[in-house]
């Protein structure tokens, strides 16, 4: 695993560290109530057109920042010492790197001390997106993940992590974009092992008070977790409307040991129980992401095992599957991506549990910017020109979309059932019902048109 190191204090404060700005004004004995005006005003004019680059690295007078703005906006006149010891970017914009249809924007963020992070934008139709970076690396050692592989980790602070948003809105502004109204926490690093700073980060973000119109509902915010269970408990309390995704990848202890190696500090039935104290809160969004493995983790009796996992909690959560990204996997050897056979298969056993189910959607591949790829490379060619899963469902003739489903259903169906109070996937009653539900689909064309009558299948990112 990398080594953790400690990154040494900034010599000026990120302006956009509100608990650190706050300081910085009692220390000048001005009122903490300027402080949300203050960082609205000057938040307003991070997308005005201005002389600067836009490369991130600007100055306040570039930003059109002046001690008269300060004492126009009601502070006394010595606020314009806020000015002096704080820059309005700690971070530089390095590179922004664009996939090829448009869809994606991967940012590589300097930071102060020289440190790189990347974010990425993801343009859907009906909303942008960012994913955004906590740490430098990541400690965890999932063997999946390129982030992964990178030799040091440090965390970001809170600042840090905000100028990621207003650097991706300030982009999307220069070019005419729709403003960005998503972000999820999946990119570099592992957000609860960063938790006071990623708490600290989201409450700016979503403070209409603080940023103004370039401000996130805190339901659209998204914390995606390996599984830090204590830090799961603390974000119900801390932030209880804000979205979380669990990382599982597994559905058994065993499997995700090998799979994620911090697991084995962290028994699955612990996980869930913390997941379980989300999914009682109304006004968050709980997902499960699930990184699909070729010949590790996306078997169909994995894919019984995690339905009869969560198939209790299916109303109240949606399991995101993903694909595999090639990339430098830190496992030796690497893995690779699932067919979009198996991927289907996969899918419609979760969907008759009754589980709503997501395929991401392949997005920025050839930059390097898809799920899992975020390592500091420029572009990924291996996979810039091969068909999406999303595209290829489409295409698939309603025969074949039926029968793979009477036999995932087939298979569902045996698995719930229950022999002693335990699951019975691999019982050997299982080859006559799978038969027979086989025969009734190619029998019966009206098959061909019916959905499952539990859950649902979505195949978007």
């Amino acid at each position: 695993m990398p080594k953790r190191i400690r990154r040494k204090r900034p010599e000026s404060l990120s302006f956009w560290d509100f608990p650190a700005l706050l300081q910085l004004l009692d220390s000048l004995d001005i009122k903490r109530s300027h402080g949300r005006p203050l960082l609205r005003a000057l938040a307003a004019k991070v997308t005005e057109p201005t002389a600067g680059s836009g490369s991130g690295a600007l100055s306040w007078e570039e930003l059109g920042v002046t001690e008269q703005l300060l004492f126009d906006l009601g502070l006394p006149r010595k606020a314009s010492e806020v000015l002096t010891r704080t820059r309005p970017f700690s971070n530089k914009l390095s590179t922004a790197l664009t996939s090829a249809d448009q869809s994606t924007c991967k940012m590589v963020i300097e930071l102060w001390d020289g440190h790189k992070v990347e974010s990425v934008v993801m343009r859907h139709e009906d909303r942008t997106t960012i994913c955004v970076s906590s740490q430098v690396g990541c400690q965890m050692g999932c063997t999946f993940c390129a982030t992964g592989t990178l030799p040091v980790v440090g965390d970001l602070d809170a600042g840090e992590i905000v100028e990621q948003l207003l650097m991706a809105q300030r982009l999307e502004a220069q070019q005419g974009l729709a403003p960005v109204r998503n972000a999820v926490f999946m990119g570099m690093g592992e957000p609860l092992n960063n938790y006071d700073a990623v708490v600290s980060a989201v409450k700016t973000m979503t403070d209409l008070g603080q940023l103004g119109s370039l401000a996130l509902p805190q339901s659209r915010v998204t914390i995606s977790t390996v599984g830090v269970a204590p830090r799961m408990r603390q974000l119900v309390q801390d932030l209880p409307g804000l979205s979380l995704a669990l990382s599982l990848h597994a559905p058994t202890q065993e499997l995700r040991e090998r799979i994620v190696p911090s697991a084995k500090h962290l028994p699955l039935e612990e996980l869930l129980l913390a997941l379980d104290l989300h999914l009682e809160q109304k006004t968050a969004r709980t997902m499960i992401e699930y990184v699909l493995l070729a010949g590790e983790n996306d078997s169909d009796e994995n894919a019984a095992q995690l339905g009869k996992l969560l198939a209790t909690r299916a109303r109240k959560l949606m399991v995101n599957l993903i694909p595999y990204n090639p990339t430098a996997a830190a496992f030796p050897g690497g893995f690779s991506a699932p067919t979009h056979e198996r991927v289907e298969r996969f899918q419609q056993i979760l969907a008759h549990f009754g589980l709503m189910t997501r395929v991401r959607r392949e997005m920025g591949q050839d930059i390097a910017g898809a799920c899992g790829q975020l390592a500091l490379k420029e572009t990924d060619p291996a996979r810039s020109d091969l068909e999406d899963f999303v595209d290829w469902r489409r295409r698939q003739p309603k025969e074949a979309k039926a029968l793979v489903s009477a036999e995932c259903q087939a298979l569902a169906t045996a698995a719930m059932e229950v022999n002693g109070g335990v699951a019975s996937p691999k019982r050997a009653s299982l080859s006559w019902w799978l038969q027979f539900s086989i025969l009734v689909s190619v029998v019966s064309l009206g098959l061909a048109l019916a959905k499952p009558k539990l859950g649902g299948t979505r195949w978007t990112r």
